[in-house]
């Protein structure tokens, strides 16, 4: 096959596959993206992620991923549901779990679809010369891969002022996976910068995480405190999660663009009864047991019981304003029930 041939077939499988969309790279050193990593995690901005400080050098040149790299293949996988924003869906007592785990894990959800997709890639492309187990290497966001910078570049849309992609066509709720291959494909046209001089998310964020455009200091974003941090919250942090349990959407749900996106199509990624808002007194209810029964294959299950219950406590309190350290101070909230 033409290098032609080879990328409409690849794109044509990887829908197939399940995919919402797919993008075309070249592969290359990208010298800036790991410097400015590099700043990143000198500046503490990683938390406690301490597994982000492997290697940078790896996130930023796929021949260290992939000998002889010659293409990233990035894919989008949409998540969106029709059921309402943060602020359209809380009431008193009810807390918020990020949309994108309303459903199943996506890690799951993603790694079906790659999976399928190396074995149909690996059917289309037989030869001695490749091998799709060691030349067509995947991974979602737990690899060594700038995924949003990749997909800039594939097409996908543009990084916006959030540090996330964000599509011109379906806004922003979508998740990324890649594929480094020595295949040689042909690239797409890299998507440009639609920002332009809104700054909507970057003045939604409560805790002002987004500390200048495409930027993100993770130690004061509430999805960072609510999913990876595994210690007590400070009493300024627990104040930072407002009615957040687990994840954050706020600066999304202003992003002008999302008002073009649209429900998935895949059941497993629509919310699960009673997620949508949930009951704060049922969460903090939970026994173990309970806690791996409702999160079954959920994203939530990462916080862990502990640590969900720690946030929740947290917006229980938020709720009540007390010691005036809440999030709402004077005009805290009564619960319900």
């Amino acid at each position: 096959m033409s290098p032609e041939e080879r990328t409409a077939r690849i794109k044509a499988l990887a829908l197939d596959a399940g995919f919402s969309r797919v993008g075309i790279a070249a592969a290359h050193a990208r010298q800036d993206d790991q410097v400015h990593l590099e700043r990143w995690l000198a500046a503490g901005m990683h938390g406690d992620m301490a597994w982000m400080e492997k290697n940078p050098a790896r996130r930023s040149d796929p021949n260290l991923v992939v000998e002889g790299a010659k293409s990233v293949v990035v894919l989008a996988l949409d998540y969106d549901a029709d059921a309402p924003r943060t602020q359209e869906a809380l009431t008193p007592g009810k807390g918020w779990i990020s949309r994108y785990a309303w459903g199943t894990d996506y890690h799951l959800l993603s790694e079906k679809r790659l999976k399928a997709l190396t074995r149909s890639v690996a059917a289309a492309f037989a030869s001695p010369d490749f091998d799709a187990r060691t030349q067509f290497r995947w991974s979602v966001d737990y690899g060594p891969v700038l995924e949003r910078r990749w997909a800039e570049e594939a097409g996908l849309g543009w990084q916006g002022k959030n540090s996330l992609l964000v599509d011109p066509e379906r806004g922003s709720f979508f998740f990324l996976c890649t594929v480094i291959t020595t295949l040689e494909l042909v690239p797409d046209t890299p998507q440009t910068d639609h920002c332009g001089s809104c700054t909507a998310c970057m003045d939604a964020c409560p805790t002002q995480a987004i500390v200048k455009e495409r930027v993100v200091d993770a130690r004061r974003c509430i999805s960072y405190l609510t999913i990876e941090k595994r210690d007590a919250l400070t009493a300024q942090e627990r104040e930072w999660l407002g009615d957040h349990v687990f994840g954050c959407d706020l600066c999304q749900d202003v992003c002008p663009f999302n008002r073009f996106s649209e429900p998935s199509p895949e059941e497993q990624l629509q919310p699960r009864e009673g997620l949508v808002a949930p009951d704060l007194r049922m969460l903090a209810g939970l026994a173990e047991e309970e806690f791996r029964t409702l999160f079954r294959q959920s994203p939530v299950k990462r916080a862990k019981l502990p640590g969900l219950l720690r946030n929740v406590e947290a917006v229980l309190d938020n709720q009540r304003g007390v010691d005036s350290g809440g999030a709402f101070g004077e005009d805290a909230r009564p619960l319900t029930g």
